[in-house]
């Protein structure tokens, strides 16, 4: 039987010549050659990928059933939606969308969400790539108790702190205002945004920066024109995750904004089931169009969200 050499072992030339036929079965060691793989080993293999597929089917279809759900009943009936939930319609009623963006007075909702999340994004971006850069850069004795407090920030319940910040949004006239809104929704989102973007300025080159500063830029200049086109994922992703909470926070906007006009899409959706208690269709319709931008974010940024979450453990 032919056997390899191991990567320290060598031909010896001095067999005799009756060993010659032993040495003509050794074959030399070649670095990156792995050997075969047993029947029973590629079967365990199989098996383990087979696995795999099934748990991946099954997180799939409890992840999507809710949604296909909420689609199909957005095009039924009340009355088909209350005696079989789970059937498809028999003739789909797009009379469900027109009544939830006429009656309930929707666009406006839309367009108040998308003021607030795109000033929210933007306003914790950028505070917290400055405060994360501060972090990931510099040396000061309070940094690593910051950090903590920072990080404690991400374990308490907001909502716990409902009270207080209603005291003091009321004390700085920033009530029943969607600036006031957005800026509470910066500061909510602060603690995740500062260690994600940390981690991700920590894993830059100083150098890059120190380069920067000898030709005379600042230190804004250098966030500006350096750290934010190098740590474009970390950003796509703290925009990305703000954006989802802002888009579907519901508790503050009810607590804060008394003002029909100024009413964000999850409030207006509350209202509508107050409104019209016995209109499923026109509910699960309204529901369906708040969904859809986040959904549409998602598919078009997925590769950015993956690859920034998964880029290494958070450094500091």
């Amino acid at each position: 039987m032919r056997r390899r050499l191991r990567k320290d072992e060598t031909i010896n030339t001095d067999l005799p010549l009756q060993e010659e036929c032993h040495v003509s079965n050794v074959i030399p060691y070649r670095e990156g050659i792995s050997t075969p793989k047993s029947p029973k080993t590629r079967l365990s293999a199989t098996g383990n990928q087979i696995i795999a597929g099934f748990i991946l089917v099954f997180f799939l279809i409890i992840t999507a059933f809710p949604l296909v759900w909420t689609l199909i009943s957005s095009l039924k009936s009340s009355q088909e939606i209350l005696t079989s939930a789970l059937s498809l319609p028999e003739k789909p009623q797009w009379i469900n969308y027109v009544n939830a963006v006429r009656v309930t007075g929707i666009t406006k909702s839309y367009l108040n969400s998308v003021i607030v999340t795109a000033l929210s994004v933007v306003i914790n971006a950028y505070i917290a790539l400055l405060a994360a850069y501060v972090f990931a850069r510099f040396r000061f004795p309070a940094r690593q108790t910051l950090m903590l407090i920072f990080a404690l920030g991400i374990l308490i319940p907001v909502n716990s702190a409902l009270l207080p910040i209603k005291l003091i949004m009321d004390y700085f006239k920033l009530s029943n205002s969607l600036t006031g809104l957005a800026i509470l929704y910066s500061a909510i989102g602060l603690p995740t945004s500062i260690l994600i973007l940390s981690s991700h300025i920590t894993g830059i080159p100083p150098e890059i920066d120190e380069s920067a500063r000898i030709d005379g830029a600042g230190w804004l200049t250098v966030v500006n024109k350096i750290i934010v086109p190098i740590a474009h994922p970390g950003l796509v992703t703290v925009a990305i995750l703000q954006a989802i909470y802002c888009w579907n926070e519901f508790l503050f906007a009810m607590v804060l904004v008394s003002s029909e006009a100024k009413r964000t899409l999850q409030v207006a959706i509350r209202f509508f089931v107050g409104r019209f208690f016995f209109d499923y269709g026109g509910l699960f319709a309204a529901m369906v169009l708040a969904i859809l931008p986040l959904v549409i974010v998602f598919i078009v940024f997925q590769n950015s969200i993956v690859s920034a979450l998964s880029s290494g453990a958070i450094k500091f």
